[in-house]
């Protein structure tokens, strides 16, 4: 835990720097026009709100509060999520080494994080379970059908999606993220939540804390961009919405004994 809450301070410095070193030099010059805006609108969201979003949390999880370190843990997964995207979708340029000391910093956090959550995990009320298992089932099928729609045609024409033709990318990050992995832990968690085991109960608060994050990124970048007006209003509803089933799930109290965390879980 140590450990995890010293991290939430340097990932929060270093992911300022590479929004600042974004905004600031020439690290999208090989990018397409495109491809670059996204990068210029996500620096922008990460300087203002998911730096101080970790930094924030991390202090206040010092206290000891189940709930700030479970939001300081949805950073930590935020901020994995989107440096897998500068590493592997963006081109080589200064700020290479420190792409990659965020992401691994960010990773062995979560890890450290979890293993202690694992430890004290609260109760969820069922009617809350239920919630927050039916949101997340949901929210992975509207958004695997939507991927799904532009990656099936393009795979039978066997020929680039119309996103890959604008990013100039050889396959979307994005898509290979959540397609692998992020919609199916929402799946699984959901499922798991509904049945109020005790692995939905600990992961359920944290891919929510994650996605408020991850949905607000969206339509901030998008906004900045200035462009596609209608998927910055659908984007913050998502994230309003995400974050008031959070809300409901993250227990008011009732912890967990350690020996009955995950039993059956």
């Amino acid at each position: 835990m140590r450990f995890a809450l010293m991290a939430s301070w340097l990932v929060a410095l270093l992911l300022a720097v590479i929004s600042i070193g974004g905004l600031a030099s020439d690290a999208y010059a090989r990018e397409t026009s495109a491809w670059a805006a996204q990068g210029i609108g996500q620096d922008w969201f990460d300087l203002l709100i998911a730096a101080p979003w970790l930094a924030l949390c991390g202090y206040l999880a010092r206290t000891g509060s189940w709930r700030w370190r479970v939001l300081l843990a949805g950073g930590f997964a935020y901020t994995m999520y989107e440096l897998v995207i500068y590493t592997f979708g963006v081109h080589f340029n200064a700020l290479f080494l420190v792409y990659c000391a965020t992401l691994g910093l960010a990773a062995f956090a979560f890890i450290a994080l979890v293993a202690e959550l694992r430890r004290t995990t609260p109760r969820i009320a069922r009617r809350n379970a239920h919630l927050g298992g039916a949101f997340l089932v949901g929210l992975a099928t509207i958004f695997a059908a939507l991927w799904l729609a532009e990656d099936v045609p393009a795979v039978i024409r066997n020929a680039p999606s119309p996103t890959l033709a604008v990013t100039g990318l050889f396959t979307n990050p994005v898509h290979v993220i959540d397609l692998s992995f992020v919609l199916p832990a929402h799946i699984v968690v959901g499922l798991l939540l509904w049945r109020r085991r005790p692995t939905g109960e600990l992961f359920a608060p944290i891919l929510l804390a994650f996605g408020v994050l991850m949905a607000a990124s969206i339509g901030g970048m998008m906004l900045v961009i200035g462009d596609a007006v209608p998927v910055v209003i659908i984007m913050f509803v998502i994230a309003a919405a995400t974050a008031a089933v959070l809300a409901r799930v993250l227990p008011a109290s009732g912890i967990v004994p350690a020996h009955r965390a995950f039993v059956g879980g």
